[in-house]
């Protein structure tokens, strides 16, 4: 049932997890589709969002990198996908990845044959259960101060307009991806042109377009040491360096920029740190 927030805008969270059927210990495919995340992906499977990226090499260059159509690799535990490379032992697996010799060697998906020392071979696929990766994946940035895109940045000094509560970004929404270390924010799936709202009072120091990810952004900075983002809007309604105020429209989402559907992806920084926003949300 919808919930009343502050300043009269509702929610309605519509999380439905789905496992598809897959092989218990064999990597599968996947083919991404519309309105998915790395985070939504890892909801159907079952597993951690790092395990997405840490399985697939080509999103570890962007977290936001998904496309509709792309296939992905999906491991059956969490963990890494291996690729072997020339001189690569089990020793090194376990330097790399942390996780014992032993349970690479017993894990029955990497088919070896526990009656032999095993013999590894360049482009041979390898599952590291319950791994982790030293690869790491980029974020876009928030281009305060920048010149990252047609909007520019605001130089200016900010008044202190945040009461440091906030509201809801959008009304009605599904949440296909919470905050992890691929992604620190939410994204609100929406309706195409559906009304976004400042979370709190505050002054827009970025409103244009970002070349790093967001498409069409919005920075506010509400002057307490918090600021909060909105990208992939279809058309931004502020300008750099205008006043809002908590619930007014700033924007009407969409898919711009590395999007796979309607959405606004809804961040909160503290002195210029992202946390989480389920945190500070009603």
């Amino acid at each position: 049932m919808p919930s009343l927030l502050g300043d009269g805008i509702t929610r309605r969270l519509q999380l439905k997890t789905v496992i598809p059927e897959r092989a218990s210990n064999k990597v599968t495919e996947y083919v991404v589709q519309r309105g998915d995340s790395p985070w939504s992906i890892a909801q159907k499977f079952g597993l951690e969002p790092e395990t997405i990226l840490w399985s697939n090499d080509e999103l570890n260059a962007s977290a936001g990198s998904l496309k509709i159509g792309d296939p992905l690799m999906i491991l059956p535990v969490d963990g890494v996908l291996h690729i072997v490379e020339e001189g690569d032992t089990l020793e090194t697996l376990e330097n790399i990845h942390g996780t014992p010799v032993q349970e690479i060697f017993d894990y029955i998906g990497n088919n070896f044959d526990l009656t032999q020392t095993p013999q590894l071979t360049a482009g041979q696929q390898i599952i590291i259960p319950n791994g982790i990766s030293p690869i790491l994946w980029s974020e876009a940035q928030v281009p305060i101060m920048s010149q990252t895109g047609s909007g520019g940045g605001y130089s200016s000094d900010v008044p202190d307009l945040g009461s440091g509560y906030f509201i809801w970004p959008v009304n009605a929404y599904s949440l296909s991806q919470e905050y992890w270390s691929g992604h620190p924010g939410l994204d609100l799936v929406t309706d195409f042109r559906q009304p976004i709202f400042a979370s709190d009072s505050g002054t827009v120091v970025f409103s244009g377009w970002d070349a790093t990810g967001y498409g069409n952004f919005i920075v506010i900075d509400h002057g307490n040491g918090f600021k909060t983002t909105y990208g992939h809007n279809e058309a931004n309604l502020v300008g750099t360096g205008q006043t809002v105020v908590k619930g007014q429209q700033i924007a009407e989402s969409g898919n711009t920029g590395n999007s796979t559907g309607n959405h606004v992806d809804f961040r909160i920084l503290l002195n210029g740190t992202f946390v989480n926003p389920l945190g500070y949300l009603p």
